[in-house]
């Protein structure tokens, strides 16, 4: 072999040692960077191969009443998932039909999914057992939770309801969402070597449930209400209504309802326009029930009494290009005539006395105008236009509550107002939530506007089928005619609504009633009173307010027997204004004049025989 040959080869063989040396240097290297640098980040791979994590939703919080009971909870309810890729072809068609969907559908969900991927969610345990049973590979069953409201209608436009997914959609459930919802849990699954899941898993953090969250509320009252609102708009074949029941003292929503109502467990079966609370969000025009802030703004203004008496035109008026009717031809009446006859032309004078500026204040310092700040998503400011933009017609129209737009929760503030002595206290809905007061009207002028508003329910007034028996109320009655679509008002469709206080002597509810669209009558003292004589009659014992039913024959024959006369003659009749005001001054009566002169009429029939603190109604003619 020549020399030239021994070098070729000697040269080849080190140049393939050196490849295996290379190679054997590059495994080493390899080898350290395997064992050592990327130890910790090889071992997370293992472990996420071999585990797996997915969030589980905590139960929220139960929603209670001010007594503690439930109107709303969590409970438990199977759902259907699947690791994607584990699930056999051959059991779809199977798997289909216990789930109660179509074997397309189901491909649809499962089609290239590896991981885990829900098939059902929130079915019934019977479901949940018949689908397990069938034993197919990557199926399991998952525990989830599901919002259950016992008195569903009575309490859907309020609660609200809550998506699949745990959060809070509407009413109550959206606006305090963060409150009522827990903390997630995070548990873990192990699987084997091809990825497939195993039975069992720990939890690395298990879910915590959200706090009891305690409303204003009562479910009694708030079932009484549902109910007589229901049958008052079947009664009237009306389109719909509202009804809010609220505490003057504190501010404490007890009651409200919405009919038609829609069931919140199954919130999905109704359209979306039935979930809105119109109690909060629906505005309308308020009528009648807007004179007693009319007629305090007249008090306030110092240039008006009680007593101070108002010529109603007989029955029609004209502003600039507008006339103004009243439903009953009325002369003279002092402030509380104009309220328990229901003038239009009566209060439109007071405010166009009174003046825009002064009026919009009295509106604006009783909550109209502006949210009630109840916390409620959704709610309504209402309409009042700025005092700049309001002509003669506009102050006139205003003063019976045309032109001016409000919730039935305003209305409730806004009386409750003159049930609280002059102060104003925020609605609340939740039992914790700090109370809000400010004074917004002189005590004097609310207990004048209170009593008016007795006189309002007398046997005369337009309210008088909201007394219940044995219970002395206040309020007012409203019809207002619904604007169209084009500015004008409408012909046919009307809004009846009654607003009033009781018991009179000590308040402690204010009800608010708004019944849509009545077809029998358009009147409130008709269609939204006696509504509210049913809510009274019922949630007034309830809350511990007694009636007082008594047969007042015999004592006030006895009174009349024992007491002096203290003028000549034996009836008032013939009397001038001056002297019948002295003689209920003397003996402290409640004095209501019709007209001015001398007095024609009068009722009770036997005035000596009245207390301190009753009525005494007179009708005087020229």
């Amino acid at each position: 072999m020549s020399g030239k040959e021994q070098v070729f080869i000697r040269r080849r063989i080190e140049f393939v040692a050196g490849l295996l040396a290379l190679g054997v240097l590059l495994l080493a290297v390899r080898v350290v960077d395997l064992q050592w640098l990327q130890s910790d980040r090889l071992s997370d791979m293992a472990e996420k191969q071999r585990y797996r994590e997915y969030t589980t939703q905590a139960p929220r919080g139960p929603i209670l009443d001010h007594k503690g009971r439930v109107l709303a909870e969590s409970v438990e309810t199977p759902s259907i998932a699947a690791i994607g890729d584990e699930v056999p072809a051959a059991s779809i068609p199977g798997l289909a039909r216990a789930l109660g969907m179509s074997s397309h559908r189901l491909k649809k969900k499962l089609h290239g999914r590896k991981g885990f991927v829900w098939l059902a969610r929130q079915i019934s345990p019977a479901r949940a057992e018949k689908v397990m049973a069938m034993n197919i590979p990557g199926v399991r069953r998952e525990t989830e939770w599901r919002r259950y409201q016992p008195l569903g209608p009575v309490t859907g436009h309020l609660l609200g309801f809550v998506g699949i997914d745990g959060k809070g959609l509407e009413g109550i459930e959206r606006s305090w969402n963060t409150q009522l919802s827990g903390e997630a849990g995070i548990r873990q699954v192990r699987r084997d070597a091809r990825g497939h899941s195993l039975p069992g898993g720990v939890w690395l953090r298990e879910p915590t449930p959200g706090k009891a969250f305690r409303l204003t509320l009562d479910a009694s009252i708030q079932s009484i209400a549902y109910a007589a609102l229901a049958e008052g708009v079947k009664e009237q074949q009306a389109k719909g209504g509202s009804v809010v029941v609220m505490r003057p003292s504190d501010g404490a929503v007890l009651a409200m309802v919405n009919w038609p109502g829609y069931n919140p467990n199954n919130f999905r079966d109704f359209h979306p326009g039935e979930w809105r609370n119109r109690a909060i969000t629906d505005v309308f025009e308020p009528g009648s029930t807007m004179k007693p802030f009319t007629i305090a703004a007249a008090l306030q203004s110092g240039r008006w009494q009680p007593d101070s008496r108002v010529f109603c035109e007989n029955g029609a008026m004209r502003v600039a290009d507008y006339t103004i009717h009243d439903d009953h031809k009325e002369g003279w009446l002092d402030l509380t005539g104009i309220l328990a006859h229901s003038s239009n032309i009566g209060a439109a004078k007071l405010a166009m006395d009174v003046g825009a500026a002064d009026m919009y204040n009295m509106l604006s310092r009783v909550g109209f105008g502006s949210r009630t700040g109840s916390g409620l998503s959704g709610e309504s400011p209402g309409i009042v236009l700025s005092p700049e933009r309001w002509g003669p017609v506009e102050t006139a129209n205003i003063a019976f509550g045309q032109g001016i737009a409000v919730t039935p929760l305003q209305l409730a503030a806004a009386f409750s107002v003159i049930a609280n002595k002059g102060v104003y206290t925020a609605p609340r809905l939740v039992a914790d939530q700090a109370k809000k007061q400010k004074r917004v009207m002189p005590a004097s002028i609310a207990a004048e506007v209170l009593t008016m508003l007795e006189f309002a329910t007398s046997s005369d007034g337009t309210g008088k089928y909201a007394v219940p028996a044995g219970y002395r109320i206040g309020g007012k009655t409203g019809t207002a005619q619904k604007p169209g679509p084009h500015g004008s008002y409408s012909k046919h469709k009307y809004m009846a609504v009654f607003a009033g206080i009781a018991p009179i002597n000590d308040p402690q509810v204010v009800i608010v009633v708004m019944v849509d669209e009545p077809q029998k009558s358009i009147y409130g003292g008709q269609v939204a009173a006696p509504i509210f004589r049913h809510i009274a009659e019922s949630a007034l014992p309830y809350l511990g307010v007694s009636a007082r039913i008594e047969d007042q024959t015999a004592w006030r024959k006895m009174a009349i027997a024992a007491e002096e006369p203290a003028f000549d003659g034996t009836s008032l009749s013939g009397m001038s204004m001056r002297e019948v005001r002295r003689f209920a001054a003397q003996r402290g009566l409640r004095l209501h004049v019709h007209g001015s002169g001398w007095v024609q009429r009068y009722k009770p029939a036997a005035p000596l025989a009245l207390q301190q603190g009753d009525a005494l109604e007179v009708w005087l003619n020229d």
